[in-house]
């Protein structure tokens, strides 16, 4: 068992060891405030270098571009008004001067008086039409017939109201059966030139007289040549 000089011994030891450690932080607690305190005078005692300013150089704009100066426009000339002389006159030749240069104002024209009953319009004259010949035992329509046929489409158009007859005609020589169909053929032939010209064929009505209605009682040429024909005639 230790002794008591021992546990002495030892307890000494352990207050120089617990003394130098609390020694060894104060002191090295002061030298860190002395460095800290060195270390602010320091940076207090040192002037910043000035710092260099910026130079910021103004952008100048473009000047604008100059403008040509515009060609001087010449006054248009300034014609003088007429002047218009009158004559001296009295103020009544004066007066009755103007009133003749100026126009006279129109009539007013009355209007017409209104009337319950329809307007009759007089009745046109009727146009007769012309008739057409043959050949001899032919219903064609011949070179000289043609321009008779037209004057008598004109007319007939010209009166869409008027409703004709075309009557075919022979002359003496043949039998009258034949010269039925004769006749009935020279009227169809006239009609339907006639509508070639434009005349609707209801406009239109044909019949056959063969030789039993002659225009011409002589036995000669020319009286057959009379009797060979379409004759237009209104019903």
């Amino acid at each position: 068992m230790p002794t008591r000089c021992h546990l002495s011994s030892f307890r000494f030891c352990l207050c120089l060891l617990i003394v130098a450690i609390l020694s060894g932080c104060s002191s090295r607690k002061i030298v860190t405030a002395v460095e800290d305190q060195s270390t602010i005078q320091r940076a207090a005692t040192e002037t910043p270098a000035p710092v260099a300013a910026a130079t910021v150089s103004p952008q100048i704009p473009p000047e604008p571009p100059k403008a040509e100066p515009a060609a001087p426009v010449e006054p248009a000339p300034v014609q003088p008004e007429p002047v218009r002389i009158e004559k001296i006159m009295p103020p009544p030749v004066v007066e009755e001067a103007r009133r003749m240069e100026q126009p006279p104002a129109p009539t007013p024209t009355p209007a017409p008086a209104l009337s319950s009953q329809p307007t009759v319009r007089p009745a046109q004259p009727v146009t007769e039409l012309s008739d057409i010949f043959f050949d001899f035992d032919r219903f064609t329509v011949r070179g000289d017939a043609q321009p008779v046929l037209e004057a008598d489409a004109g007319i007939l158009k010209l009166q869409p109201d008027q409703q004709i007859v075309i009557e075919g005609h022979c002359d003496e020589r043949g039998t009258s059966a034949y010269n039925l169909v004769l006749g009935e053929r020279r009227a169809q032939s006239a009609k339907h030139y006639l509508q070639v010209l434009g005349v609707p064929a209801s406009q239109i009505r044909i019949t056959s007289y063969g030789k039993e209605r002659p225009f011409c009682t002589e036995h000669s040429e020319d009286c057959w040549q009379s009797n060979r024909r379409a004759h237009f005639r209104r019903p």
